[in-house]
Protein backbone atom coordinates (compact mmCIF):
# COMPACT_ATOMS: atom_id res chain seq x y z
CA UNK A 1 0.00 0.00 0.00
CA UNK A 2 1.00 3.24 -1.00
CA UNK A 3 0.45 6.45 0.62
CA UNK A 4 0.02 9.98 -1.09
CA UNK A 5 -0.51 13.04 1.07
CA UNK A 6 -1.43 16.27 -1.24
CA UNK A 7 -1.81 19.76 0.01
CA UNK A 8 -3.40 22.20 -2.12
CA UNK A 9 -2.99 25.89 -1.77
CA UNK A 10 -4.86 28.63 -3.56
CA UNK A 11 -2.31 31.71 -4.08
CA UNK A 12 -4.85 33.92 -6.20
CA UNK A 13 -3.08 36.67 -5.10
CA UNK A 14 0.46 35.79 -5.82
CA UNK A 15 -0.46 35.04 -9.80
CA UNK A 16 -2.33 38.31 -9.63
CA UNK A 17 0.52 40.18 -8.37
CA UNK A 18 2.67 38.04 -10.91
CA UNK A 19 0.69 38.83 -13.73
CA UNK A 20 0.61 42.66 -12.90
CA UNK A 21 4.46 42.73 -12.68
CA UNK A 22 4.84 40.69 -16.17
CA UNK A 23 2.38 42.92 -17.43
CA UNK A 24 3.72 45.90 -16.35
CA UNK A 25 7.09 44.97 -17.25
CA UNK A 26 6.07 44.09 -20.75
CA UNK A 27 3.85 46.81 -21.45
CA UNK A 28 6.76 49.37 -20.63
CA UNK A 29 8.78 47.37 -22.70
CA UNK A 30 6.05 47.14 -25.79
CA UNK A 31 6.27 51.01 -25.50
CA UNK A 32 9.70 52.20 -25.40
CA UNK A 33 10.12 49.60 -28.12
CA UNK A 34 7.90 51.19 -30.63
CA UNK A 35 9.06 54.80 -29.27
CA UNK A 36 12.37 54.07 -30.31
CA UNK A 37 11.08 52.48 -33.89
CA UNK A 38 9.07 55.35 -34.74
CA UNK A 39 12.13 58.04 -34.03
CA UNK A 40 14.55 55.83 -35.48
CA UNK A 41 12.10 55.59 -38.75
CA UNK A 42 12.73 59.43 -39.37
CA UNK A 43 15.93 60.41 -40.62
CA UNK A 44 17.76 63.96 -40.87
CA UNK A 45 16.49 65.33 -44.60
CA UNK A 46 15.58 68.21 -46.31
CA UNK A 47 12.15 69.09 -47.49
CA UNK A 48 9.50 66.91 -47.17
CA UNK A 49 9.56 63.49 -47.47
CA UNK A 50 7.36 60.72 -50.14
CA UNK A 51 3.89 60.57 -49.27
CA UNK A 52 3.28 57.17 -47.30
CA UNK A 53 6.70 57.35 -45.85
CA UNK A 54 7.50 58.37 -42.64
CA UNK A 55 8.44 62.14 -42.00
CA UNK A 56 11.95 63.66 -42.17
CA UNK A 57 13.28 65.37 -39.29
CA UNK A 58 14.52 68.45 -39.72
CA UNK A 59 15.53 69.80 -36.48
CA UNK A 60 14.54 66.80 -34.38
CA UNK A 61 11.27 68.24 -32.52
CA UNK A 62 8.90 66.22 -33.68
CA UNK A 63 11.19 62.73 -32.46
CA UNK A 64 11.99 64.43 -29.54
CA UNK A 65 8.17 65.06 -28.53
CA UNK A 66 7.49 61.49 -29.02
CA UNK A 67 6.90 60.22 -25.36
CA UNK A 68 5.11 57.16 -23.23
CA UNK A 69 2.97 57.20 -20.04
CA UNK A 70 1.97 54.34 -17.94
CA UNK A 71 -0.46 54.56 -15.12
CA UNK A 72 -1.31 52.41 -12.11
CA UNK A 73 -3.75 50.61 -13.92
CA UNK A 74 -1.61 49.44 -16.35
CA UNK A 75 -2.82 51.35 -19.79
CA UNK A 76 0.27 52.84 -21.64
CA UNK A 77 -0.16 55.83 -24.41
CA UNK A 78 2.41 56.47 -27.01
CA UNK A 79 2.94 59.16 -29.01
CA UNK A 80 3.70 62.64 -30.13
CA UNK A 81 3.05 65.19 -27.11
CA UNK A 82 0.42 67.65 -28.33
CA UNK A 83 2.41 70.62 -25.55
CA UNK A 84 6.06 69.61 -27.07
CA UNK A 85 5.20 70.05 -30.90
CA UNK A 86 3.10 73.12 -29.98
CA UNK A 87 6.08 74.80 -28.00
CA UNK A 88 8.40 74.56 -30.95
CA UNK A 89 6.29 77.18 -32.82
CA UNK A 90 4.66 73.96 -35.33
CA UNK A 91 0.91 73.93 -35.32
CA UNK A 92 0.02 71.83 -32.47
CA UNK A 93 -2.41 69.41 -34.77
CA UNK A 94 1.14 68.76 -36.78
CA UNK A 95 1.64 65.15 -35.89
CA UNK A 96 -1.74 64.49 -36.66
CA UNK A 97 -1.61 65.82 -39.83
CA UNK A 98 1.65 63.69 -40.59
CA UNK A 99 0.43 60.43 -39.88
CA UNK A 100 -3.25 60.91 -40.83
CA UNK A 101 -2.87 63.09 -43.77
CA UNK A 102 -5.83 65.44 -44.28
CA UNK A 103 -6.93 69.22 -44.90
CA UNK A 104 -6.63 71.15 -42.09
CA UNK A 105 -7.79 74.75 -41.38
CA UNK A 106 -6.53 77.55 -39.25
CA UNK A 107 -6.63 81.35 -38.49
CA UNK A 108 -3.68 83.17 -40.17
CA UNK A 109 -1.64 85.24 -37.75
CA UNK A 110 -2.29 88.68 -37.85
CA UNK A 111 -1.90 91.83 -35.56
CA UNK A 112 -5.21 91.81 -34.95
CA UNK A 113 -6.23 90.63 -31.15
CA UNK A 114 -9.51 89.99 -30.13
CA UNK A 115 -12.61 90.09 -31.89
CA UNK A 116 -12.50 92.26 -35.09
CA UNK A 117 -14.32 95.79 -33.98
CA UNK A 118 -16.96 96.91 -36.22
CA UNK A 119 -16.12 97.48 -39.84
CA UNK A 120 -12.85 95.12 -39.60
CA UNK A 121 -12.22 92.42 -41.86
CA UNK A 122 -12.32 89.01 -39.53
CA UNK A 123 -9.39 87.04 -39.18
CA UNK A 124 -8.49 85.11 -42.61
CA UNK A 125 -9.00 81.58 -42.60
CA UNK A 126 -5.64 79.26 -44.58
CA UNK A 127 -6.20 75.93 -45.68
CA UNK A 128 -3.48 72.99 -46.16
CA UNK A 129 -4.02 69.87 -47.33
CA UNK A 130 -0.97 67.45 -46.88
CA UNK A 131 -1.03 63.57 -47.72
CA UNK A 132 -0.51 61.14 -44.86
CA UNK A 133 2.93 60.14 -43.66
CA UNK A 134 3.11 57.93 -41.07
CA UNK A 135 5.33 57.04 -38.00
CA UNK A 136 3.81 55.32 -35.25
CA UNK A 137 1.36 53.14 -36.79
CA UNK A 138 4.28 51.26 -38.79
CA UNK A 139 6.27 51.49 -35.83
CA UNK A 140 3.17 49.15 -34.20
CA UNK A 141 3.55 47.25 -37.10
CA UNK A 142 6.91 46.36 -36.50
CA UNK A 143 6.78 44.99 -33.00
CA UNK A 144 3.73 43.21 -32.69
CA UNK A 145 5.62 40.11 -33.71
CA UNK A 146 7.87 40.46 -31.02
CA UNK A 147 5.29 41.23 -28.74
CA UNK A 148 3.94 37.86 -28.99
CA UNK A 149 6.84 36.15 -27.90
CA UNK A 150 7.47 37.98 -25.30
CA UNK A 151 4.39 37.83 -23.71
CA UNK A 152 4.24 33.90 -24.08
CA UNK A 153 6.75 33.41 -21.34
CA UNK A 154 6.08 36.29 -19.13
CA UNK A 155 4.30 34.87 -15.86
Amino acid sequence: MFGIQVKLTATPKRVDKATDKAAFKNLRHAAFSIRKSAIESMEFAEGPSKPGTPPHAHTGRLRRSILVAQDDKGEVVVGPSYSRVKAGGRPPWLAQMLEHGGTFTWKRKTKQRGRPKKGEAPRPMQTATYPARPFMQPALERNLARFHREWKGAI
